[in-house]
């Protein structure tokens, strides 16, 4: 057996909790690295307007592998679930690396969204497992300033290896942090036994949800462009969708375990989080996406230069969320906060609405900066308020289901705004044409904000109770799956 949590020393602590930060740090560190360097694979490949499924694919592989593993780690063990987690990212990093074309580089970064998706969540819940809840609080501040530095450098990261070594080491990087990380937690973590497993694990709702979700957006992204919206393809890849949306609402009816349990619905707050947690991410990767591809398309900007204006973005979302949390938690008041997003969220998108092809790096960054504090506050406003709504026995499926259909909200966003800025561009010979599709592409996103402004006014503000104020203050864990 291993050293028993209370005896740990702060040595044998940090021991442990080095390799799940760096694990964490890998996570953390994808998300913003290969958002910077899209506009470079494109250019490489010739398919510009197709790369954010690199981004896309991920996402979508990710979303379901969250709640799947994280299940699988409840009931089987979380050690050898999260090394396998973190075998697979490795492989699909190496894939991606050596990525001939960009479709492969799509299928590969499904495939290493497979293991992606367990490794932020399972990572947290492992902290968990070594740290009793007295001390969690010390320790996390370990875990958010990993986050932090991960936010800021992958931006950083992308758009300097993009111009000097080679976008492939945005993959490649995983590689050395990973097998350390691997080694380490494979012979010094110890966990505790799980109780025999009970129930089943819900592959079939992962199947449906993840068919749904693919045939939809291959749907709209590549309707009206590549393929007429009265074409087979297209009307085939619609009713797939439709047929596999009923069959998860069934299947998620009937599952003793959802993946996504319809109970939690019926919470008008729950479900205005589950809704504002997806836009405000959709509109997040919007920005994350295309700021870069209009500065290195637009402005002919470095990919350096590019990955350096998201930089301000994420310091704003940081920021935000760093005072949003401890004023809720002193209040127990959050209904303002996703009203306060959405206005500055969308008065900030509409501000990049007017991106031309003269438009400087500074004037970009100015509005990004609002951008990411909306962000901010959606975060920590649709998870507390979401948990808040659920029966604390359903927390962590709760949790669960809101990062779900967060990550859902990103893959979403970078592929319905890439079909926008297709059908926007299609025409466009110079960039003053280019620069007019960036326009239309931003300024799309202010209609989602405003439907996040008319549900942050309507959603009923639930006391915070008890239990969420600990998950609050740091002193519980809220359990995921």
């Amino acid at each position: 057996m291993g050293i028993e949590t209370q005896e740990r020393s702060h040595e044998q602590v940090m021991l442990v909790l080095v390799p799940l930060m760096m694990v964490l740090f890998m996570a953390t560190l994808d998300q913003t690295i290969v958002a910077t360097v899209l506009p470079t694979i494109g250019q490489q490949f010739g398919e510009v307007a197709n790369t954010p499924w690199v981004a896309t694919s991920f996402l979508l592989t990710s979303a379901v592998t969250t709640l799947l593993f994280g299940k699988l780690g409840d009931m089987y063990g979380r050690k050898p679930i999260f090394l396998v987690s973190i075998v697979v990212f490795l492989a699909g990093s190496v894939l991606c690396g050596f990525a001939p074309g960009l479709w492969w580089l799509v299928a590969f970064r499904a495939f290493q969204g497979i293991g992606g998706g367990g490794l932020a969540s399972l990572a947290m819940a492992v902290i968990g497992d070594i740290l009793p809840a007295r001390t969690r609080s010390k320790y996390m501040a370990y875990t958010g300033i990993v986050s932090t530095l991960a936010l800021i450098g992958g931006p950083f990261l992308g758009g300097l290896f993009a111009d000097t070594i080679g976008w492939q080491w945005i993959f490649f990087i995983n590689v050395p942090i990973g097998i350390v990380a691997l080694i380490v937690i494979g012979a010094r973590v110890t966990l505790p036994k799980p109780p025999p497993p009970s129930g089943r694990i819900d592959v079939a709702g992962g199947i449906t949800v993840t068919i749904f979700t693919t045939t939809l957006l291959l749907a709209t992204s590549l309707g009206g462009q590549d393929l007429s919206w009265n074409s087979p393809s297209i009307i085939a890849l619609l009713a797939t969708a439709a047929v596999s949306l009923v069959a998860y609402l069934l299947i998620e009816q009937r599952s003793q375990h959802p993946i996504t349990p319809l109970r939690l619905f019926r919470s008008g707050v729950f479900t205005i989080s589950v809704v504002q947690f997806f836009l405000a991410n959709l509109v997040l990767f919007v920005a994350m996406v295309f700021v870069p591809l209009f500065l290195q398309t637009v402005r002919d900007y470095s990919a350096f230069i590019a990955g350096l204006a998201l930089i301000p973005m994420f310091i704003g979302l940081i920021i935000a969320t760093s005072i949003a949390g401890p004023l809720i938690t002193k209040t127990g008041k959050y209904k303002i906060y996703p009203i306060l997003a959405a206005v500055m969220t969308g008065v900030s998108m509409w501000a990049l609405g007017y991106v031309d092809p003269t438009t400087s790096v500074w004037i970009v960054t100015t509005p990004l900066v609002f951008v990411g504090a909306g962000a901010g506050l959606f975060v920590q406003v649709a998870l507390l308020g979401g948990q808040n709504a659920a029966p604390y026995s359903d927390l962590g499926v709760a949790t669960g289901a809101l990062n779900f259909f967060k990550t859902l909200g990103g893959a979403f966003g970078t592929a319905i705004f890439s079909a926008i800025f297709a059908a926007s561009t299609t025409a466009a010979t110079n960039n003053t044409a280019m620069a007019a599709g960036f326009r239309t592409t931003f300024r799309w996103t202010v209609p989602l904000m405003a439907l996040s402004l008319i549900l942050g006014v309507i959603m009923p503000e639930k006391p915070l109770s008890e239990e969420m104020m600990e998950v609050a203050e740091g002193k519980v864990e809220a359990p995921e799956y």
